[in-house]
């Protein structure tokens, strides 16, 4: 009789512990891992914008805050048009009796391809002050390439006689003291010349790691369903951008306050407006 209600008495007191435990973990549930906890839920996504399209995922690392990562290019190919050759521009250039300046001063325009080159990857997180609101704060990083766009002619070394009379040019400017400007492909304010090998070789650089600051609407994980859409606009803050020759030399303008110039003083970010779909995983 004393061991059954021994017995007893131990099964009531498991009975309890576990009674106790699951009322424990229930507490743990809705106070850890409620619908905007901490890592418990995981998003997919596919993003497209300004700054490219790509792949990211979405984790919940606060009631209010998500961190999504992922990667973003540009993939669309090459933009072509027609460049100005600015030998025809400095009559002074006859004063340098060469046969290859004569030449490039007989070349009007020049096809150039414009190739965008631009890829990152990204850790941003998502601050949502009103709990159940769809508008969000964005903040982090983009980090990647330099280049964003890559600029070479279409003729592939045709431009031998840009590169020679380049050499003429300046051989008569160190014998005569002048002061005549290099021969090439005009893009606004800026001069391309061409490499020993004939080529326009011209990358227009950013900086690797790259700020973003930015506001959106929409949810990149669902509360209730599969699905969501969210819409993101922001900047992204890549520094003042520059020409680059092949050889690595900085391109100088020869305007200040016109053209091309103009554009990149105040483009020290990139605009980036980019809508996403995202299926949430669990």
């Amino acid at each position: 009789m004393k061991i059954k209600i021994f017995t007893l008495a131990i099964l009531a007191a498991l009975l309890g512990a576990m009674n106790a435990s699951a009322q424990s973990e229930t507490d743990i549930d809705n106070k850890l891992y409620s619908p905007d906890g901490l890592f418990n839920h995981l998003s997919i996504g596919i993003h497209t914008g300004l700054a490219g399209s790509g792949i990211d995922v979405t984790m919940p690392v606060h009631r209010l805050v998500t961190v999504r990562t992922g990667y973003s290019g540009v993939h669309f190919g090459e933009i072509k048009f027609k460049a100005i050759n600015t030998a025809e521009d400095y009559a002074g250039y006859a004063l340098v009796e060469d046969d290859a300046v004569r030449r490039a001063q007989m070349a009007d325009k020049i096809e150039l391809a414009a190739k965008p080159n631009f890829w990152n990857v990204f850790l941003l997180a998502e601050v949502h002050p009103f709990t159940n609101d769809s508008f969000h704060f964005t903040a982090g990083f983009y980090v990647g390439s330099k280049n964003f766009i890559h600029f070479r002619n279409t003729n592939e070394g045709a431009l031998d006689f840009l590169y020679d009379a380049n050499n003429k040019i300046s051989d008569y400017n160190n014998a005569f003291d002048t002061r005549f400007s290099p021969i090439g492909l005009k893009f606004g304010d800026y001069v391309f010349t061409a490499d020993e090998h004939g080529n326009i070789d011209v990358r227009m650089k950013t900086n690797v790691f790259k700020p973003y600051l930015g506001v959106g609407v929409g949810k990149h994980i669902a509360q209730k369903h599969r699905l969501s859409f969210a819409l993101d606009l922001g900047l992204i803050f890549w520094g003042a951008p520059k020409f680059v020759l092949n050889n690595g030399k900085e391109i100088k303008s020869s305007g200040k306050e016109a053209g091309v110039t103009q554009v990149l003083s105040w483009l020290n970010a990139w605009p980036n407006l980019q809508v996403k779909v995202a299926y949430k995983i669990f």
